[in-house]
């Protein structure tokens, strides 16, 4: 049966990451579409406006271009924080929500709070403030945190380094009132990769008690859209 498929990318990441999964999507015959949150991808330029608030509307503005109803919306690492915020905005367009690899905010916190430690926490503001609202790292620090499964040398890790923007900092910072969705009966599932990096087992497991849903897991790296999208393509098309 053909169904829809709106996929949200993560951090620095952008539409560009889900290729490989839209591409297999649509030669199954579903409709698949993956979005640019501002500051990212083909939206770089847009920085100074992202906002998790802006990143629901973007993504409830794309099902609505697109005209979707009974969507699968995904969201990736990050994502995890907007894709709840937009399910407040078309809950009638949406048929189920899967968070993959990603953060599950309590309501009333925020991105820095929930994923990274204290340590962590100064060390990605400090870094975003320095650069003026932009946290920024080294390549060798992606590669490794998300793309683990690819071996050195391989073009996806090439592709995607080049397409790689810096981290708008506001985002991180908002504290999101997820009050209505938690009260809301869309159904979520979560999917945990084993060999993650960004988002280990053991914290996703946290995050899909969080939603009050068992993780499905992946063995997979935190990127599986680059590193194993076949078999993502098949866990999708079972949800």
């Amino acid at each position: 049966m053909a169904r829809a498929f709106v996929l949200v990318h993560g951090m620095s990441h952008g539409a560009w990451c889900w290729d490989l999964i839209r591409e297999r999507l649509l030669r199954r015959g579903h409709h698949a579409v993956a979005v640019d949150l501002r500051g990212h991808g083909r939206r770089a330029a847009d920085w100074r406006q992202a906002s998790l608030t802006s990143y629901a509307r973007a993504v409830a503005d794309a099902i609505i271009r697109e005209g979707i109803h009974d969507a699968v919306l995904v969201g990736h690492s990050m994502a995890g924080a907007v894709i709840p915020k937009a399910a407040e905005l078309v809950p009638t367009r949406l048929a189920h929500l899967v968070f993959l690899a990603a953060v599950v905010l309590p309501s009333g916190s925020s991105l820095l709070e929930t994923q990274l430690s204290p340590a962590a926490r100064a060390l990605f503001t400090g870094g975003g403030k320095a650069a003026g609202g932009m946290v920024r790292y080294a390549a060798s620090f992606a590669r490794a945190r998300w793309m683990g499964d690819l071996p050195p040398g391989d073009e996806r890790i090439a592709a995607a380094l080049v397409q790689l923007t810096p981290e708008p900092l506001r985002p991180w910072r908002e504290r999101v009132d997820l009050t209505s969705f938690y009260a809301s009966s869309i159904p979520r599932t979560y999917v945990r990769c084993l060999r993650d990096e960004a988002v280990p087992p053991a914290r996703a497991a946290d995050y899909a008690k969080r939603l009050g849903v068992t993780p499905i897991d992946l063995d997979s790296d935190h990127s599986p859209m680059l590193s194993h999208p076949d078999e993502l393509v098949r866990l999708l098309e079972k949800v």
